[in-house]
């Protein structure tokens, strides 16, 4: 075989690794698709716990897909890592129970005839398969990332060591400051409109505007309602159980009116509906309300917890402005004694 294409095999795990330090999405350039791809699965992943990295066949040259899982685990501070290679895929993670995640990418590998809808299935699974991680204390549950495979656990726990535990123990601290905010049906919601979102992207992706627009609504709603909760969290008060039992009713209306039963097959089969144009307009209103209801709603969070500054920065403020005025004072006194000098009048006289 030509030397070349095995050059051109070299380095697709380091690629990856380093794409992975800014982004959760990582797809090769080999890969059909790859941006649009990208986008879609960067609308549903919404957040730095699980990275997802996207090879051609020609990474196989390189490593196994367990291997390369195994690499991007020492390399990364993702909880949870999905790797295809081809149509293979595989996924392990730091949150969820021993072999659970590769049992969700082997699912969804094979009901799923698309690599995209593979993919989007093995978030989604892993989205609602992870538990918000404990505060503090309790075990590890073991050193590394759970694959499944004994061959990729022994690579595992010779090459990561301490090194991953401190990386999970980090990460654990983070989600418990953060992610960990959102009540149990809230994060479901969240789940579901980032794997619409994705569902959308790829419509959107074959020239569909409607689903592109759609797509780009709905995960701004599933980071608005994340941003709520976190704030809601930091204002304190009684007002989150109340916000958990609006949104949750709110989102569950919503997310079945987005189903891909109904609004993404209206704009995928418009002849097959009656009135599609205005069944389509009845569910993009509610998205817009939906939308426009969180952003109202963290202004009124923001406005609370800025009224509380305010007051405080009042008292800092109004002893400024006494000694800005002591200032100013001295400064027109000692003016006009300086021109009272010059001029050998009294400060104050005229000419």
């Amino acid at each position: 075989m030509d030397a070349r294409f095995f050059a051109a095999a070299d380095g697709y795990v380091d690629d990856a690794s380093d794409a992975l330090q800014t982004t959760p999405v990582y797809v090769s350039t080999e890969v059909d698709g790859a941006s649009a791809l990208r986008d879609a699965l960067l609308a549903q992943v919404g957040d730095d716990s699980i990275g997802v990295a996207v090879f051609s066949d020609n990474a196989a040259l390189e490593a196994s897909g367990p291997e390369i899982l195994t690499q991007l685990a020492e390399t990364t501070e993702y909880d949870t890592i999905i790797v295809a290679v081809g149509d293979d895929l595989s996924a392990g993670s730091y949150v969820l129970g021993e072999g659970e995640a590769m049992q969700i990418a082997n699912q969804a590998e094979s009901g799923a005839d698309d690599l995209g809808v593979a993919l989007a299935e093995t978030v989604q699974g892993v989205q609602a398969a992870a538990e918000p991680a404990p505060l503090a204390g309790g075990g590890d549950g073991g050193g590394g990332i759970v694959l499944g495979l004994v061959i990729g656990a022994a690579v595992l726990v010779a090459g990561a060591g301490a090194a991953i535990g401190v990386i999970r123990a980090r990460r654990r601290r983070a989600r418990g400051a953060a992610g960990g905010r959102l009540p149990d049906p809230i994060r479901r919601h969240v789940a579901t409109l980032r794997s619409l979102a994705a569902e959308y992207a790829q419509v959107g992706a074959r020239g569909n505007a409607g689903a592109a627009q759609t797509a780009d609504d709905v995960a701004r709603i599933a980071v608005n309602v994340e941003e709520l909760f976190v704030r809601l969290d930091r204002a304190g008060g009684g007002q989150r159980g109340i916000a958990a039992i609006e949104y949750d009713d709110k989102l569950r209306k919503l997310t079945a009116a987005l189903d891909r039963d109904y609004l993404l097959d209206i704009l995928t089969h418009p002849h097959l509906w009656d009135d599609p144009d205005e069944r389509v307009k009845e569910v993009r209103d509610a998205v817009v309300a939906v939308s426009d209801e969180l952003l109202q709603n963290i202004k009124q969070v923001n406005a609370r917890r800025g009224l509380h500054f305010q007051v405080s920065l009042d008292g800092l403020i109004g002893g400024r402005e006494e000694l800005r005025e002591w200032e100013r004072a001295f400064e027109r006194a000692a003016g006009e004694r300086a021109a009272g000098e010059g001029t050998g009048l009294p400060p104050g006289s005229g000419d």
